[in-house]
């Protein structure tokens, strides 16, 4: 094959695939735009309609409710020590036994006792020999004086020793019974009827005046002590009712009335005390048991849906709002308040009367159209 002919074959070759080129090209631009409007079709197909559960959200009375745990105690608590320093020698009541008012509780040694009042009574022995002596002494002074051999003066004098004599008798006596009350202050004494709840000190042991010794609680009245925080103060005092409830007496509904609110914070725990008298205490209560204290606040108007009505997109909270007149749907921004057993409050953004989706509302979009599953039912806060 010479070189004339090699030319000719490959320019054949090089209009073949020219056209073979061509005709694919052509067929690509003639399928675009059925593509095209295939896409279109699609994007101008309408939304379904859904179906929901709705709600016609209405007033209603909400009243918060606060738990407070709370222990059962007396309350009237003595905490009896001795009135002078010493060392006990007896202790002659145990915890959890009764006593009655005027039992003896504990005694102390009355070593250190005895001597000062075998001394006392040396001295208001002395101090009556003296003013005896000063009395016979004045007498003679008298008579003398009556006879005009003593000056009225030498009388005078006469009477004043006889009247210092009888104010150092009176003092010694005096402090012969301060010295003798120390005795009787070495045995301690129980002033009311209970039960001992504690002992603070034992036998043997070196006590100051007015440490406790055995606290002693009255049967008559109980109550409940709670730690109220801060934010919970001025709800207390306006509690509509007040109830406690104890595991150790399933069953049970003890009635409370606010007793006594501290004026100021536990330094630790920034919580104020509060003691609530149990208004129909019985032997079933016992001091010390946990128990739980229901405070029921005053009821306010208020808009509650259920949780399963509440969406967020872009951290906003929304519901989804039926319009019954097109049956179309719509966001509606709402600012939520307390939680409840039956859902939220809504604090803005809902009215009475508005039917909100309460099923299937992450589904939605804006303006579809939805069919109610049910006759809308009244929803009221309970």
């Amino acid at each position: 094959m010479n070189t004339s002919s090699k030319k000719t074959i490959v320019l054949a070759l090089s209009l073949a695939f020219t056209c073979l080129a061509t005709l694919s090209a052509c067929g690509k631009k003639e399928e675009t735009p059925a593509k095209a409007a295939s896409v279109t079709d699609q994007s101008n197909k309408a939304e379904p309609i859904r179906p929901v559960r709705t709600i016609t959200v209405a007033q209603g009375a909400v009243g918060d409710i606060l738990y407070l745990p709370g222990e059962v105690k007396a309350r009237y608590e003595q905490r009896y020590g001795f009135r002078v320093n010493g060392k006990i020698a007896q202790r002659l009541v145990d915890v959890g036994q009764s006593v009655k008012a005027g039992q003896t509780l504990a005694v102390m040694d009355s070593s250190d006792v005895m001597p000062a009042i075998a001394a006392q009574n040396a001295q208001v022995e002395a101090a009556r020999t003296d003013m005896a002596l000063q009395q016979s002494e004045l007498k003679r002074v008298q008579e003398l004086s009556t006879k005009g051999f003593l000056s009225t003066a030498a009388f005078e004098r006469q009477r004043a020793a006889m009247e210092a004599a009888n104010a150092r008798l009176k003092a010694a006596q005096s402090q012969l019974v301060s010295v003798q009350n120390g005795l009787n202050f070495q045995t301690l004494r129980a002033d009311k009827a209970g039960i001992v709840i504690g002992v603070d000190a034992e036998a043997g042991s070196v006590v100051a005046a007015g440490q406790s010794v055995v606290r002693v609680a009255q049967v008559a009245e109980k109550e409940i002590q709670v730690a109220v925080p801060e934010r919970s103060v001025k709800a207390l005092r306006e509690a509509r009712s007040l109830i406690a409830l104890s595991d150790a007496v399933p069953g049970k509904v003890y009635n409370l009335q606010l007793r006594e609110l501290a004026p100021s914070a536990d330094p630790a725990s920034r919580t104020y005390s509060a003691k609530l008298s149990i208004v129909n205490a019985d032997e079933a209560l016992r001091w010390g048991m946990s128990s739980t204290v229901r405070i029921d606040l005053n009821q306010v108007q208020a808009l509650v849906v259920p949780n399963t009505a509440l969406y967020t997109r872009d951290s906003i909270v929304r519901v989804w709002v039926v319009d019954k007149a097109t049956e179309t749907v719509k966001p509606v921004e709402v600012k939520l308040g307390t939680s409840k057993d039956d859902g939220v409050v809504i604090a803005s953004g809902l009215k009475a009367g508005d039917v909100v989706v309460t099923a299937g509302s992450n589904l939605l979009q804006t303006g579809q159209k939805v069919r109610l599953l049910a006759e809308p039912v009244a929803q009221g806060a309970k």
